[in-house]
């Protein structure tokens, strides 16, 4: 089978790609069937960035070729795909992206266990039940990774953000009422 891949070149921290038709089998740097163009991330003009040869990689497409994962992603970009492999980059993208709202809750969900953590260390409360409490619900969120359950995440961090304000009020509470004379005289 034909792959369309990268082929690294440039030298160290300054990477340049060129996008070619590799026999699956032939190593990174082997032998090239046809260079259908390149990529130059380090480039300031985006529009230079990623020059591709249009006609040649839909012949490819054609005859049976399959992308790498990254050059599909940059096919699609650039709405070369067709049919059912557009289909396909969609569908990856949307997950893709219901993953990266499940990953935003489980560091909303680590900077609530953080916060109730600090608030512990100087409060005379005890706040080790908001904190299991938030530990739980990290422990969840991550099962929802995975298989992108995005409510059930969101779900999760708010009950994590509930946790943390509890425990903030107990802390409050916990607090002892300073002294009139004592704030008369740090008032002088």
């Amino acid at each position: 089978m034909v792959r369309i891949r990268m082929q690294r070149l440039g030298r160290t921290h300054r990477p340049f790609y060129r996008i070619n038709a590799i026999d699956q089998r032939t190593r990174r740097n082997g032998r090239v069937l046809e260079a259908l163009g390149h990529y130059d991330p380090m480039c300031k003009d985006e529009d230079k960035q990623i020059v591709l040869k249009v006609e040649e990689i839909k012949a490819w497409l054609a005859k049976g070729a399959q992308p790498s994962d990254t050059v599909r992603d940059m096919l699609g970009r650039a709405d070369i795909l067709e049919g059912e492999m557009k289909a396909q980059w969609l569908a990856d993208r949307a997950h893709a992206l219901e993953v990266g709202k499940c990953k935003t809750a489980q560091k909303t969900i680590e900077a609530a266990i953080e916060a109730i953590d600090k608030l512990a260390e100087g409060s005379e409360a005890d706040l080790t039940a908001f904190s299991n409490t938030a530990k739980k619900m990290l422990n969840m969120v991550k099962k929802t990774i995975g298989s992108a359950q995005v409510a059930k995440a969101e779900d999760f961090a708010a009950q994590a953000s509930k946790a943390l304000e509890e425990a903030t009020k107990a802390d409050a509470s916990a607090k002892p009422e300073p002294e009139p004379a004592a704030e008369e005289a740090a008032a002088e």
